[in-house]
């Protein structure tokens, strides 16, 4: 095998690449162009195949893009330049995690942390389905849930988790907080007090765990849920908001979505939804502190108890 035949057979393809590191194709285009990297072999077909070297730098960049780092600062950075960017934004956000509950009910995140990294998955479901029995699912979601996903994300900031390990980890967070969800008692409050809920994502935004606490947090306060899991294109979630006959729609961010995708997305659901439609978004995107007007931006998972009561006094039948 000749020695361009030997690296080519240790490429990925383009597909590939933004598979695994959820940079679109479109992107590392425009990348190569601009700034000269990533720079792709070029495969019998002239198809774009990227050396094992190049995959690993473009998830540092991901990472630090996740960060909140502009690409036009960081693409053309060495590689142990970007390491160390990575370590800096790790050490300024460490420290001692937070107990996960008051009094040691239960165990830190730290603890659950370890058992993920232990590929302990039964037993992160075990002892991750007795904290929310002990708590009950609002203090689970918020003294347990929250901080694990906090301490999750810087993790694999600092390159202490794999991929498929955040993806067990969301899996079984997921099926916890379903089995929570499905066990909330129906509640005595009359159906015009009770606004119906769509939750969702845009279609930039893969990451569902901030919808699904946001879910759990409404089913509490006696919302009727529906969710479309992420990802949701706009105009199919003006269907929806109008088949379910939704008042509510509720939007979930991470940090992934540019400032761009989340106003622009946001504008457009605002103009286009019934004025009667509320529609609420939070997470962790810098974009949301420029919200539109008509826009609700929920500061906090806690903060949605105050913008169901919102509703209700909204909603509340006028009295003589």
């Amino acid at each position: 095998m000749s020695e361009r035949s030997h690296s080519i057979a240790l490429t990925v393809s383009i597909a590939a690449v933004e598979r695994d590191t959820g940079i679109p194709k479109d992107t590392l285009r425009v990348w190569e162009r601009r700034y000269g990297f990533p720079m792709p072999l070029r495969g019998t077909l002239d198809e774009r195949l990227y050396p094992p070297e190049q995959l690993e730098k473009l998830l540092l960049i991901k990472r630090l893009m996740s960060a909140g780092h502009r690409p036009g600062r960081i693409v053309q950075l060495p590689v142990e330049q970007l390491e160390a960017l990575v370590r800096e934004h790790a050490g300024a956000h460490s420290g001692a995690a937070p107990s996960s509950a008051r009094g040691g009910e239960v165990p830190t995140a730290r603890f659950y942390l370890e058992l993920l990294k232990q590929h302990d998955a039964e037993r992160l479901r075990r002892e991750l389905l007795q904290s929310q029995m002990r708590l009950g699912l609002g203090r689970f979601v918020a003294e347990v849930v929250a901080p694990l996903v906090t301490e999750v994300g810087e993790a694999w900031m600092r390159g202490d988790l794999e991929i498929f390990e955040e993806h067990q980890f969301s899996e079984t967070v997921h099926r916890v907080l379903r089995a929570g969800i499905s066990g909330v008692p129906s509640t005595d409050m009359p159906a015009a007090a009770r606004p119906r809920v769509l939750l969702t994502t845009i279609p930039n935004e893969p990451h569902g765990l901030g919808l699904l606490m946001a879910e759990a947090m409404l089913v509490l306060e006696g919302c009727q849920c529906v969710s479309l899991g992420v990802q949701t294109p706009v105009w199919n979630m003006l269907l929806a908001a109008q088949a379910h006959r939704s008042d509510v729609l509720v939007l979930s961010f991470s940090s992934v979505p540019t400032q761009a995708q989340v106003l622009d997305a946001l504008t457009e659901l605002r103009e286009r939804l019934p004025s009667g439609v509320e529609l609420w978004a939070g997470g962790s995107a810098p974009a949301l502190k420029r919200a539109p007007a008509g826009v609700r931006v929920v500061r906090a998972l806690a903060s949605l108890a105050e913008a169901a009561a919102d509703w209700r006094a909204s909603h509340a039948p006028a009295t003589d």
